[in-house]
């Protein structure tokens, strides 16, 4: 359905026309009333927003823990200027527990926890590759550049790669570079980037049992399961070296 919350919500109406037997959305960007609307006649699991229903069942990430883990691991390679690169997000679909939303909370508590309050910063950015290099050239020519980044998606990690490559400065000795995700993207041998695995197959998993339940008949009641994230270390991270 694309990331257009109209596109969404245009395909969710003509799948339930098709009276589909239930629903998995994925950090929809539709209005949370509409996803009411639809789950109270069609059985529904949303996965990624951390906003509970008694309408629908829920699948997420801790994703604030997944910042804590990254901000711990920058500041154990003696980093102190780590800065987060988020999607926006909106607040007129009525979401108020996106993904974005509580990792840039785990972020803040994470840096606060380590008495980094005065260089936290969130660069707000599209997850793409394009938001990424903007984002990294925004960053990266600042007065004060970080000398670690965190994404909140891989691929918006390649866009900063992107954009510190075209500065000239060196990953991970200039800049120590963490997404999100932990996609194939990831781990491909040129790339080698750090990322939080959000544990996806089994939300998928997780998320695809909750349906059949629900399509079943076999509980009425909503339930949310929330997945650990663990931190994978590869070649993008390392300690500051200065410029």
């Amino acid at each position: 359905a694309g990331f257009d919350p109209e596109e969404q919500a245009r395909t969710i109406r003509s799948l339930v026309d098709r009276q589909m037997d239930g629903l998995i959305l994925i950090a929809p960007g539709t209005p949370r009333a509409e996803v009411l609307d639809t789950a109270a006649s069609t059985p529904t699991v949303v996965i990624g927003h951390h906003d509970a229903s008694d309408t629908y069942d829920s699948v997420v990430d801790a994703d604030d823990l997944g910042a804590g883990l990254v901000v711990d691991h920058l500041v154990s390679l003696g980093h102190r200027d780590i800065a987060l690169v988020s999607a926006p997000g909106t607040r007129a679909n009525k979401w108020k527990r996106t993904p974005e939303a509580v990792l840039s909370e785990g972020y803040l508590h994470a840096m606060q926890r380590h008495g980094l309050d005065r260089f936290a910063r969130v660069h707000h950015t599209a997850y793409s590759d394009d938001g990424g290099f903007k984002a990294g050239m925004t960053l990266l020519t600042a007065d004060r550049p970080p000398t670690a980044v965190m994404t909140g998606a891989d691929v918006a990690a390649l866009g900063v790669y992107r954009a510190a490559h075209e500065l000239g400065l060196r990953i991970p000795r200039d800049l120590s570079l963490v997404g999100y995700n932990n996609t194939a993207l990831a781990a491909l041998a040129p790339v080698q980037l750090t990322s939080v695995d959000q544990a996806g197959h089994t939300m998928g998993s997780a998320a695809a049992r909750m349906l059949v339940e629900r399509v079943e008949n076999r509980r009425d009641r909503a339930m949310q399961t929330t997945m650990t994230p663990r931190l994978v270390v590869r070649s993008t991270t390392g300690a500051p070296q200065g410029r």
